[in-house]
């Protein structure tokens, strides 16, 4: 009995001291969780004082650029105004850049020009390349359409023959069926 005397000690103290270290973990845990969230704080409270401070100096920047922008506009507006001969020219240029047709034009006619030999020798050559395979697409499609056609004209001709055959045994049983029924009108 005085064993299991000793065991019920060690239990309890085996138990307080798992509890101990239980709260003493917990504290840590929590401790550890104000000191990083005091850091967060602190940190987060930093960044948004030092974007505080950038903010001023953003906005008189914004309102710098928006000042020349609109100032360039009025000064372009008030040219136009006294030179509309230049600003129908003008716009006029810029309407056919905008257009597709002679926007490819121009590039053809003029940067065309500017490109090396062995660049428009590349572009060509790339050109028959691409002429070429598409060449070589139609004429398997065209084999196979015309070998389609071969074999519809074969099977057209079987279905002929077959339908001439069909009748042809058909004018026989006709036939046939005539002279019985004149055998047995006979025979009446």
């Amino acid at each position: 009995m005085g064993e299991e005397g000793d065991n019920s000690n060690n239990n309890k103290n085996g138990n307080s001291s798992s509890w101990e270290a239980m709260e003493e973990l917990q504290r840590t845990v929590k401790e550890s969780a104000i000191r990083s969230a005091l850091s967060f704080q602190e940190s987060s409270s930093s960044h948004l004082r030092s974007f505080q401070d950038h903010v001023p100096e953003a906005i008189s920047k914004f309102n710098s650029y928006e000042n020349a922008f609109f100032s360039k506009i009025k000064e372009e507006l008030l040219t136009a105004k006294d030179h509309p001969a230049a600003a129908i020219g003008l716009t006029l240029t810029a309407g056919l850049f905008l257009m597709r047709g002679p926007r490819r034009f121009l590039f053809r006619n003029t940067l065309g020009r500017f490109q090396s030999e062995e660049a428009q020798f590349l572009k060509a050559e790339k050109t028959v390349k691409e002429f070429s395979f598409s060449v070589d697409l139609m004429k398997k499609e065209s084999r196979k359409l015309l070998e389609r056609a071969s074999l519809a004209e074969k099977e057209m001709k079987n279905g002929h023959t077959e339908l001439l055959d069909t009748g042809s045994q058909i004018q026989r049983h006709a036939k046939s069926v005539d002279k019985v029924e004149t055998k047995a009108a006979g025979m009446d």
